[in-house]
């Protein structure tokens, strides 16, 4: 996998239209932190599966274990078969840290985050939001800088009641925040004067769930992974693109031209 162009190369807004419309996520690698992904489900029966772990607490010390797809709320599930529709030839891994009330700790998560960036994943997708007390921010901002000087970008979902609530790790500038909209499923919205400035379609979404069955659900949660597979598509074609360039381009296009896929 290589640029069209140099490392050194910003793609114009027309090439990353194209590039958006022409990649596919192949030799991506997206990193789903939640409540675990079963990919047993129909969804994502032709998945380019990664790795699959649980992080956990017994009160003492983290547990890290293998996870054998295993998804303990449903929601999980939804967010990587949202992944895998619009960036099918990604690679998903499954690092759960959410329990089956879909709630979670901010330490847990952020393990799981550095699993994932030392496992070399280019993507993390956060359907969840902390609006914790400021140690709880710093456990974010930790971590998420730590993605922001590898090269990993970060999507993460906003606040479900406005995007101007401050909810971590969206509201970050370096972590491409997104909120819901109701739109067309190919749709990239902008909003350059919010921090959480990017929206797709998030309302009445149709999503795999538990016990291979489906549901309809709305919320930033299902917007966020798709944006997660519209950035994989744009990397699968420039690689090479930074955290801080993709979502200036990412930005440019949705400005440009609203319908992205």
């Amino acid at each position: 996998m290589s640029d069209r162009f140099s490392d050194s190369a910003w793609p114009s807004p027309d090439q990353a239209l194209a590039a958006l419309r022409e990649g596919s996520g192949e030799g991506i690698r997206i990193a789903v932190i939640d409540s675990g992904v079963d990919f047993s489900h129909p969804a994502l029966a032709t998945a380019h599966r990664g790795d699959d772990i649980a992080v956990s607490t017994d009160g003492i010390r983290l547990i890290i274990k293998e996870n054998s797809g295993e998804d303990v709320f449903g929601h999980g599930t939804a967010v990587a078969g949202t992944i895998h529709h619009v960036a099918p030839h990604a690679e998903i891994g499954s690092f759960r840290a959410l329990d089956g009330d879909n709630r979670s700790r901010s330490f847990i998560i952020a393990e799981c985050a550095r699993q994932a960036i030392q496992r070399g994943y280019h993507i993390i997708n956060c359907s969840f939001g902390c609006r914790g007390l400021a140690r709880h921010v710093m456990e974010y901002k930790d971590w998420t800088d730590a993605a922001y000087v590898a090269g990993i970008h970060v999507v993460a979902a906003g606040s479900n009641l406005s995007d101007t609530i401050r909810e971590w790790p969206a509201h970050f500038p370096s972590v491409i925040g997104v909120g819901m909209a109701d739109c067309g499923e190919n749709e990239l919205r902008c909003r350059p004067d919010r921090l959480v400035c990017f929206a797709a379609k998030g309302e009445r979404v149709r999503v795999p769930w538990l016990d291979g069955g489906w549901r309809v659900e709305t919320g930033s949660s299902f917007a966020a992974p798709r944006v997660t597979g519209f950035l994989a598509r744009l990397l699968s074609q420039y690689p090479s693109l930074r955290p801080d360039l993709a979502k200036a381009l990412l930005r440019a296009v949705a400005a440009r031209s609203g319908e992205v896929v």
